[in-house]
């Protein structure tokens, strides 16, 4: 790792996700100006909960960790939001920003269109390619893990990210998986979220989509959602 305010460059075969998120790391490191030991010995005198260690924390900073771990960044934000105070410097960014910045980087890649290697939903191929209320969202298995382990507040930031800004599409698979995975209380949070952050088209583009999977209850409810605004 170099010196303090210098970084290497990120690896080209990262995923663009983990590099954004790596990026407002490297600049919260800057804020806090100190030397990545001195970070890691900080880290640890001021939370020892924040379970990490000074290479771990190269690696996160060099984007090398898959699914960086929620407690880390939110002690490293912590960190630097005091030093920011004590030397009247700027935040570069908010805590929900960077909350959504490791949403997004904790998510499985996007699979890519052979013709343009663009992202491909995860929707139904064809027409007649039904998937019966069951959506596809594989997220949601990481979803029943994380909360058979007790991970709670890394549940609610994935539930809030998919709800704010994922995709219409995303967000009636999400809710249609998590239903069929038995998590029925976070399918709800999930279109919480949507309600109070989308407008009227993007309403019906949800319940469009549940109705595409044949999943007329919950197309019915977020038509309701659309009808209520």
């Amino acid at each position: 790792m170099p010196r303090s305010g210098r970084f290497r460059e990120l690896d080209a075969g990262i995923p663009e996700e983990r590099k954004a998120l790596a990026r407002v790391l490297r600049t919260l490191m800057k804020v806090v100006g100190l030397s990545l030991r001195q970070t890691h010995a900080e880290l640890t005198r001021r939370d020892f909960g924040c379970d990490t260690s000074a290479s771990a924390l190269s690696d996160l900073l060099n984007a090398r960790i898959h699914k960086p771990k929620r407690e880390v960044i939110r002690a490293l934000y912590e960190l630097a939001e005091t030093a920011a105070q004590t030397s009247d410097a700027s935040m570069p960014v908010t805590w929900e920003e960077l909350e959504d910045l490791w949403a997004k980087a904790c998510e499985p890649p996007a699979a890519l269109c052979m013709s343009c290697q663009r992202p491909v939903l995860p929707v139904p191929s064809a027409q007649g390619d039904r998937q019966h209320g069951k959506g596809q969202w594989p997220t949601a298995l990481t979803l029943l893990d994380m909360k058979q382990n007790r991970r709670a507040e890394d549940v609610a930031g994935i539930l809030r990210h998919v709800g704010v800004v994922g995709e219409p599409t995303e967000v009636a698979h999400a809710v249609a998986a998590c239903r069929a995975c038995g998590l029925g209380s976070e399918a709800d949070v999930i279109l919480r979220y949507a309600q109070t952050g989308r407008d009227g088209r993007q309403l019906a583009e949800i319940a469009y989509e549940f109705m595409r999977i044949e999943d007329n209850a919950m197309a019915q409810r977020a038509l309701g959602m659309f009808l209520a605004m």
